[in-house]
């Protein structure tokens, strides 16, 4: 179960493309229709045809500091890590408390688990803006990333505290929690990210953790309505195997063997989980063989 908590983790924060009118800042017209044209593949999801206008954007006025950062995003989209990385290097050499192109810089070298580098790419922006909820969860993730789940709680902290409709970081935040045994404030934290979003596939993975926080602190019903919102609102299929999974464990502690024995089969049908079900459903039809 630990393997898939690190499988469903939102390493990213998630680099976001610039809507505002930001072409106003060009300083030449070609500049300017270029990244324009740009910005509309990139809403598109097209970012091999937008990938040719911000490079023209740039070239036309090398001053442009939206325009590298959406040639950044661009690359980063296409797998192109050494160039987003210099894109966005020259995004803050143009413009040092440009806070979008810092954050996409930390979140490329998180994924590259670059993490010294990230943290110290997160802690630049808190160094002009400590109100930076989004710099406060890149530097978080990499405690967590890195097992320094004091420190991972004590920057999550800061995040929440700072946007309570940051559900990414109220994740991190409980599974951060939850790895310091601290499960009652792990469940809350989960809970908390639960109502931060309106995406049903957020929902089904953090009601799958608050499912297995309740199950390891005994709290049967509650672990029960949890992994059964899991099934109700994810479409992931080692989520849908972990609830079912979840829910024979419930049911085994609640003395109901059939039902267990229900969901176990449920979650067999599931590769990652079919050898741990297939084990609970051998125990549970075969007590005497285990016995010992």
């Amino acid at each position: 179960m630990k393997r898939l908590f690190a499988t469903l983790l939102v390493l990213m924060i998630g680099v976001q493309l610039v809507v505002a009118q930001s072409s106003q800042n060009a300083k030449s017209p070609e500049a300017g229709n270029a990244y324009n044209k740009g910005l509309d593949f990139a809403r598109k999801g097209n970012f091999k045809e937008a990938l040719p206008q911000f490079q023209s954007a740039v070239k036309a006025d090398p001053q442009f500091q939206e325009a590298y950062y959406m040639l950044g995003v661009t690359q980063k989209r296409l797998s192109n890590n050494d160039d987003a990385a210099t894109s966005f290097r020259k995004a803050i050499e143009i413009d040092s408390k440009f806070e979008n192109a810092y954050i996409a810089l930390g979140s490329l070298q998180s994924d590259l688990q670059d993490f010294e580098s990230a943290i110290n790419t997160f802690n630049a922006v808190l160094a002009f803006n400590d109100q930076s909820a989004k710099a406060y969860y890149g530097v978080g993730n990499v405690y967590y990333e890195t097992k320094k789940y004091p420190q991972a709680i004590d920057a999550l902290q800061k995040s929440v505290a700072l946007d309570q409709t940051y559900d990414i970081a109220f994740n991190v935040l409980g599974m951060s929690l939850q790895q310091e045994n601290r499960l009652s404030e792990a469940a809350d934290a989960f809970n908390s990210a639960i109502k931060a979003t309106n995406k049903g596939s957020r929902k089904g993975n953090y009601y799958f953790r608050l499912g297995n926080a309740n199950l390891k602190m005994k709290k049967f019903n509650d672990a029960e309505e949890a992994f059964l919102q899991a099934l109700n609102f994810s479409k992931s299929q080692s989520i849908v195997g972990g609830a079912n999974f979840g829910l024979g464990e419930v049911y085994k502690n609640l003395g109901q063997k059939n039902k267990a024995i229900e969901y176990f089969k449920k979650a067999s049908r599931n590769r990652s989980w079919k050898q741990s079900a297939d084990y609970e459903i051998d125990m549970l039809l075969n007590p005497d063989k285990y016995a010992y």
